[in-house]
């Protein structure tokens, strides 16, 4: 239950880091980000943070520590996991995260370990302690806090604007039109889909409350890629009640792989008819719920979670 207690903090703590900062109308190409195109080069660059600081990076990052696990993954998806020279105590993929120095946790980590490294910027997200960010600063460490996202076309801002920071536009470039292939295709593919089925995303449940991602979220974003229906829609934020969830008895239901047994036999949970036809499906909650390219492949989670549920729909329907 501690396990459980752990999961559901870290997880409302990560999605209010998520969701606090700008929306997805912000871009690279705008005045986030001024690059010197006369000389055809990003730096000297100049970037307004999620703080509303002036971030001026000089030359091209050679060194760099992340302190935040959405950011570790994107830096190594992009192929810049040489300039990583710390990351933080949640960094945990890929698995090659964790040969990285540890720099402790995302709100306010070791600063005199950063400093020690002697990183060319810190990229961090809004939940990065003032505490923590004035330390590093008055030492001369330069800090960009990355602006949160909200939607699905943010993702794509978020790994662009990292890419600039840390001198790998093209690649960059070529990951967010990748990723926007990936994601075209799915929506194309579930517009085949009829029906609205509804899908709930279980971020906690029990004794600690349930918690989901109501209809401002990014994860509703994912879900309606998906062609599907928030069945948490009505409401704004994470919080939910048992009642509210028992009233709208989902046709799917997204439950993170620490939660999936127990919840399948935990009253009243056990009662939803999701359960009992086998509609609860077990997810990586870290693809939902961190910002960057693995988000593509939650989309494809929720879609096939969908194609299955209308599939046994219609054998249903022919049966009778």
């Amino acid at each position: 239950m501690k396990r459980k207690l752990l999961s559901v903090v870290l997880a409302l703590s990560v999605a209010a880091a998520l969701f606090t900062g700008c929306n997805g109308s912000d871009s690279t190409s705008d005045e986030s980000v001024a690059v010197d195109e006369a000389e055809d080069s990003l730096y000297p660059m100049n970037y307004t943070d999620a703080y509303g600081n002036e971030v001026v990076i000089e030359e091209e990052p050679q060194t760099v520590v992340s302190v935040s696990p959405a950011l570790t993954e994107i830096v190594f998806a992009l192929g810049g996991e040489d300039k990583l020279v710390g990351r933080s105590d949640y960094d945990d993929y890929p698995d090659e995260a964790l040969e990285i120095t540890s720099v402790g946790p995302i709100d306010l980590p070791d600063t005199e370990l950063i400093v020690s490294l002697d990183p060319d910027v810190v990229i961090a997200s809004s939940i990065f302690s003032e505490e923590a960010y004035n330390a590093l600063t008055d030492a001369g460490i330069t800090v960009a806090i990355v602006k949160d996202e909200s939607d699905i076309e943010g993702m794509f801002t978020c790994v662009q604007t990292v890419a600039d920071i840390i001198g790998l536009h093209d690649e960059g470039e070529a990951l967010t039109a990748e990723l926007s292939e990936e994601l075209a295709a799915i929506e194309e593919e579930a517009n085949s889909v009829e029906g609205d089925i509804t899908v709930y995303y279980c971020m906690g449940y029990g004794e600690y409350g349930d918690y989901t991602a109501g209809a401002n979220t990014f994860i509703n974003d994912m879900i309606e890629a998906a062609g599907c229906v928030n069945a948490a829609g009505d409401v704004e934020g994470w919080s939910y009640s048992t009642e509210q969830l028992l009233a709208v008895d989902p046709d799917i239901i997204l439950v993170p792989s620490w939660g999936y047994d127990a919840f399948l036999v935990t009253e009243p949970y056990s009662e939803l008819t999701a359960v009992s036809t086998g509609n609860v499906i077990s997810v990586d909650n870290n693809t939902f719920e961190r910002v960057g390219p693995r988000n593509i492949e939650a989309i494809r989670t929720i879609l096939e979670a969908a194609q299955n549920f209308a599939s046994a729909a219609d054998t249903a329907d022919e049966a009778a």
